[in-house]
């Protein structure tokens, strides 16, 4: 016995439909009834092919988050670009970033935070971010810090998973 909602989102030919409707309730405030449906197009996220995943998945890993392509934050679970204007924006990353700072600075040495870099974002069991920020020494010379900080669901607090000074390669880049 079929029960009520089994056959949702899907077409009377059991395939999956593109979109689904939405339909306003009788509390909602509308001035013109003419824009009762609403249409979600669930083909707005592009199919990505199994080289940009691969891609994706070869940096997110060997960058332990901190570079990832722009198309990350639409594979679910996946890291995705922080936009540093946004609500999560510049002044919210700063405050996690000069946390990190401080836990690296109780247990090493003594950093100022100077600025923020970049930052990447993961739904987790909250939202990891994974900053990049420079700081400066007493000596005045600015290093590049990367800060893995979990804000944990439901206001339950703030976690700094590490916060460490990059490492300088070869070629001049930074690396975790």
């Amino acid at each position: 016995m079929a029960h009520v909602g089994d056959k949702r989102g899907r077409d009377v030919d059991d395939k999956l439909k593109d979109t689904e409707k939405v339909t306003s309730s009788d509390e909602d405030v509308d001035v013109d009834d003419s824009d009762d449906e609403v249409e979600y197009d669930s083909s707005r996220s592009p199919e990505l092919t199994d080289e940009q995943l691969f891609e994706y998945y070869r940096q997110a890993f060997s960058s332990k988050g901190f570079e990832v392509p722009e198309y990350g934050g639409s594979i679910p679970g996946g890291i995705g670009r922080c936009d540093l204007d946004s609500t999560y924006g510049r002044e919210y990353l700063t405050t996690f970033a000069k946390i990190a700072l401080q836990d690296y600075n109780d247990k090493n040495a003594s950093y100022e935070f100077d600025k923020l870099l970049k930052a990447n974002s993961q739904a987790v069991k909250g939202l990891m971010f994974y900053i990049t920020f420079h700081a400066r020494s007493g000596d005045n010379a600015s290093q590049t810090f990367y800060a893995k900080v979990l804000e944990k669901i439901c206001n339950m607090g703030t976690e700094v998973k590490f916060c460490v000074m990059a490492t300088k390669q070869e070629d001049g880049t930074s690396q975790v």
